[in-house]
């Protein structure tokens, strides 16, 4: 029974996994096809309409979280100090990388102009995937696991895990309110990230499968 439980994560990793795509290609679809007006003219003036200048400056504070110079400072920092470099610094910088990249890419394909209304932040360039939302559901996703999976304190892991889980649900949101992205654009980064997730834990897992069999392997006699 001992090992069915690792055994059925895996499985339900998958599932997940799977259905994030499904849902990602879904949107994409609609997004493609200009079916999105239905759901998302609603939700994003129902953020509009909660828009006030000392909420905006929260929202800002928020969103900055997931900017490119937050998360190319804390991953120098993971890499930088010897203790996080190989269980924090190296995943979450080449997981972040791999994610902005495949986020470029399907901007420049999909080609969607921001929402034509007033923006409370400066952005250039396509709307579809929301970068701050994929960057930020991967990146601070991913640290949760990796805090588990690395941490035997669990009072610590559980308030890390709320401070991490802070950013990586508000940031889309953000991004709504600020009128820099559509909710499909939110979405649609979302279910990207989090089969992204399940990628580079299943990355990671095997990983450390493979120098668990390296070490356990009888000393070679010369």
């Amino acid at each position: 029974m001992a090992e069915q439980k690792p055994a059925a994560a895996v499985y339900v990793r998958r599932i997940i996994a799977a259905a994030a795509l499904a849902g990602f290609a879904v949107i994409l679809i609609c997004v493609a096809t200009g079916h999105t007006a239905g759901f998302d003219d609603p939700v994003r003036n129902w953020f509009y309409s909660l828009r006030s200048e000392s909420l905006t400056k929260v929202v800002i504070v928020i969103t900055n979280l997931a900017s490119k110079w937050v998360i190319i400072g804390l991953c120098i920092l993971l890499l930088i100090i010897p203790r996080t470099r190989i269980p924090f610094g190296l995943p979450l910088s080449a997981g972040a990388l791999g994610m902005i990249l495949l986020n470029s890419l399907i901007k420049h394909l999909v080609q969607r102009p921001r929402p034509d209304v007033p923006h409370l932040a400066e952005e250039v360039g396509y709307s579809f995937p929301s970068g701050h939302s994929i960057t930020s559901m991967f990146f601070y996703g991913l640290a949760i696991f990796l805090v588990w999976q690395n941490s035997k304190n669990r009072r610590l892991n559980i308030v890390l895990t709320v401070l991490l889980a802070i950013p990586m649900i508000l940031i889309g949101p953000t991004r709504i309110y600020l009128g820099v992205h559509f909710p499909t654009d939110v979405l649609g980064a979302w279910c990207l990230a989090i089969a992204g997730i399940v990628l580079a834990v299943e990355i990671l897992e095997a990983r450390s499968r493979a120098v668990q069999a390296r070490l356990s392997e009888p000393p070679r006699r010369s």
